[in-house]
């Protein structure tokens, strides 16, 4: 099969109704070197008004958002990613800019340019994103919308880690600024390990899957965020409820998985799939960090481990 002539290629390039963004490796940054005319459109900005700049300027100061972690971090390792941000347009109307970048290497293997595919997710999140800073609220009406679009976990259907992060992060600030409560947990499955030994990973991937759903269906008010960690870990956040209120729902969490009754021969805790927790209830202090929350209730949830597994333990 012949190969696609040079100018049918440029015209489907400059035709796709996406953004495309083609970057080079600078001495500081990735500067722009290519911009199509659909990029045009979604960004407001003309082709001389980008070329040459970095595209960490579409932020403006909006820099208080986890998934510019995540895009540093693929960069600096050569790697493609997936990731949603808050820009704005020339006009300083915000969006959701959601977007892929790939890697392009040279000869010898160096990663020399990054092309970007890009589009405005606002309407299909139905809702704009709020300009300003990244700490003003969502409405919770947006919720259900976030909850069923960006459920992107492809094993578990709850949110994946960096989309958790980002909506934990608004609201933990948004309780920090007005002395709300909040509850964190994390919880994960005990002897998963010993689980896919015996009845291999295709079924300890269903065990995830079903765990993690009667989990979500335990946290089922719109403000309610459930996030996927790793393997059989997952975290959760709750508004409002107290260090009281906290043990006995979340020991009702784990009843609930015992009551699945997925069987478990070589478990050294039980005969049927359990699950440990550590929890966290408080008013998040001026001077705290989000992660440190989540930090507390891992290392609560490792002595419930260390305490024998299938139980609750509160960080102090």
């Amino acid at each position: 099969m012949s190969e696609l002539p040079q100018q049918l290629l440029t015209s489907l390039v400059q035709l796709n109704p996406d953004g495309i963004v083609v970057c080079e490796r600078g001495a500081d940054g990735w500067p722009v070197t290519f911009v199509n005319p659909a990029f045009e459109r979604l960004t407001g900005y003309r082709r001389h008004e980008i070329i040459g700049r970095d595209l960490r300027f579409l932020q403006a100061e909006d820099r208080e958002q986890d998934n510019r972690a995540r895009i540093r971090q693929a960069l600096g390792d050569g790697k493609g990613c997936r990731a949603l941000l808050r820009n704005y347009r020339n006009d300083g109307s915000p969006f959701w800019n959601e977007f892929t970048v790939a890697p392009i290497a040279d000869a010898g293997g160096r990663v020399t340019h990054y092309v970007g595919f890009h589009r405005d997710a606002s309407e299909r999140l139905r809702f704009e994103p709020k300009a300003g800073s990244s700490r003003e609220a969502t409405p919770a009406s947006t919720y259900p919308s976030l909850l069923s679009v960006l459920r992107d976990d492809r094993l578990t259907g709850l949110y994946n880690r960096a989309y958790f992060d980002e909506l934990y992060r608004r609201d933990f600030a948004i309780s920090q600024r007005e002395g709300r409560r909040i509850a964190v947990l994390v919880l994960d499955i005990d002897a998963l390990g010993s689980y896919n030994d015996t009845f291999g990973k295709a079924a300890g991937d269903s065990c995830i899957k079903r765990v993690a759903r009667t989990i979500a269906g335990c946290l089922r008010r719109g403000s309610d965020l459930v996030g996927s960690l790793e393997g059989g870990s997952m975290v959760a956040m709750v508004h409002g409820m107290t260090a009281d209120q906290l043990l006995p729902f979340a020991n009702g969490v784990l009843e609930r998985v015992r009551e699945m009754r997925i069987h478990h021969p070589k478990s050294a805790v039980f005969r049927y799939v359990t699950l440990s927790a550590g929890v966290l209830s408080t008013v998040p202090k001026e001077d705290e960090k989000p992660e440190n929350l989540i930090e507390r209730a891992n290392a609560a949830l490792k002595e419930a481990k260390n305490a024998g597994r299938n139980k609750v333990v509160a960080a102090r």
